[in-house]
């Protein structure tokens, strides 16, 4: 649908919402037409959105799903069967090919589009699922005080999202390689977008599950913290004492018994008629060794040591670079021959064997992409460029290997 579709459907049901209300509220009966037909029904009729039998007229089954779906809330909202969906798919992807092969690009672009709704009604379902599940999980797993609820709510969350996991299971990158085929626009639609969305949701809902089972073993102990503090507080309301005692002689209170860390630094206490006490304290105080005194020592200077060069060794030259000889070689037969060079074939002619081709292309890549900044640099651009030949696609990975490089004259600008 294009936008003046959209405001088109939005002003029909705006305009006849009363009467659609009724047409939903409506049994078996159905509903006579108002006095004054209006231009928003006859446009809806025209779509199939509101069906007449006998003078009566009834909703579509598509506008009771539309509006069951916007009535409910939370995780009570219809969802798509994925199983049935892929179903779908995989017939939008045969009548494509049909199309095609019959040269009926119109019939194929239809198909097409069908598909690409398919896929995009299981991508919005998962990214729907992930939204209420965090707002679930955000908005204090429900709303009921009770326990008992609060468990049940949070356990039927964990089995839906459960049972969606093993549904995704059904789209795989087999399967779906072997709907698509050869078709470019097939994987597109399927492998790209699809196949993505499925892999990303499948790790977030991983995630929201390991949450949601941590979440509930959460509201077990804050409800078992809750009955004890409860307990304890009816205890003191009717005025029983806590004799902490009887607690301090078990056995067991060192386990549950915090330690109080104490000072170092301290004061003694003696009272001032203590007499022998006292003169005993201070004598012991008095003969007590007197405290050490460290030394500050003085970090050891380093020494200066200087370079000595000795005078019958020569300055050592610079070594060339591995691959600069061989690329003068290979810029001078493009000169020559005026025709594109192929790193490997000047390498399996030329080349030294004792050195693999592999480190013969990164060395040659590297030569050439520091010759190239060295060149932005000085503002004088390089008048050749390597232009990389890759391996296919790997089924199971996106990284491509470089089979071989191209020496080309580079395009002025």
């Amino acid at each position: 649908m294009k936008e003046p579709d959209w405001i088109e459907l939005g002003d029909a049901l705006t305009r006849n919402a009363p009467f659609l209300e009724a047409l939903a509220m409506a049994d078996e009966d159905g509903v006579a037409l108002p006095e004054r037909r209006t231009k928003g029904i006859s446009y809806l009729m025209s779509k199939g959105l509101i069906e007449e039998d006998d003078e009566l007229y009834y909703l579509s089954g598509l506008l009771l799903d539309v509006g069951a779906q916007i009535s409910l809330q939370g995780f009570g909202r219809a969802a798509p069967d994925l199983k049935e969906s892929l179903i779908a798919i995989e017939q939008h992807c045969e009548a494509y090919r049909d199309a095609k092969a019959a040269n009926s690009s119109n019939e194929a672009e239809q198909h097409l589009k069908r598909l690409t709704y398919s896929c995009r009604q299981v991508t919005n379902h998962l990214r729907n699922e992930q939204a209420q599940t965090r707002a679930f999980i955000e908005g204090g797993y429900g709303f009921s005080p009770r326990l008992r609820d609060r468990l049940r709510d949070i356990n039927n969350a964990i089995n839906r999202l459960k049972r969606l996991h093993e549904n995704l299971g059904l789209f795989t990158h087999v399967g779906l390689s072997s709907m698509a085929g050869s078709d470019r626009s097939l994987r597109r639609v399927l492998l790209d977008n699809l196949l993505g969305a499925v892999s990303r949701n499948r790790l977030a809902l991983d995630e929201m599950i390991g949450r949601l089972d941590r979440l509930s073993l959460a509201v077990r102990k804050r409800n078992h913290m809750r009955q004890i503090a409860h307990a304890v507080d009816l205890f003191l309301q009717a005025g029983n004492p806590i004799d902490l005692e009887p607690l301090f002689d078990g056995r067991d209170a060192a386990a549950w018994v915090p330690a109080v860390e104490m000072t170092l630094a301290g004061s003694a206490y003696c009272d001032v008629e203590a007499g022998e006490s006292l003169e005993q304290l201070e004598l012991l105080i008095a003969s007590l060794p007197p405290p050490k005194e460290r030394r500050i020592e003085q970090p050891a200077k380093a020494r200066e040591s200087k370079a000595v060069i000795p005078a019958d060794e020569a300055p050592k030259a610079l070594e060339k670079p591995f691959a600069r000889d061989h690329l003068m070689r290979m810029l001078e037969a493009l000169n020559k021959t005026n025709q594109a060079q192929s790193a490997v074939a000047y390498w399996s002619a030329h080349g030294d064997s004792d050195i693999s081709m592999s480190i013969w292309l990164y060395a040659l890549d590297g030569y050439v992409r520091l010759q190239s900044a060295v060149a932005k640099v000085r503002h004088k651009p390089l008048n050749y460029r390597l232009n990389p030949t890759y391996a296919p696609y790997p089924r199971i990975s996106a990284n491509r290997r470089v089979i071989d490089l191209i020496l080309e004259r580079a395009e002025r600008r």
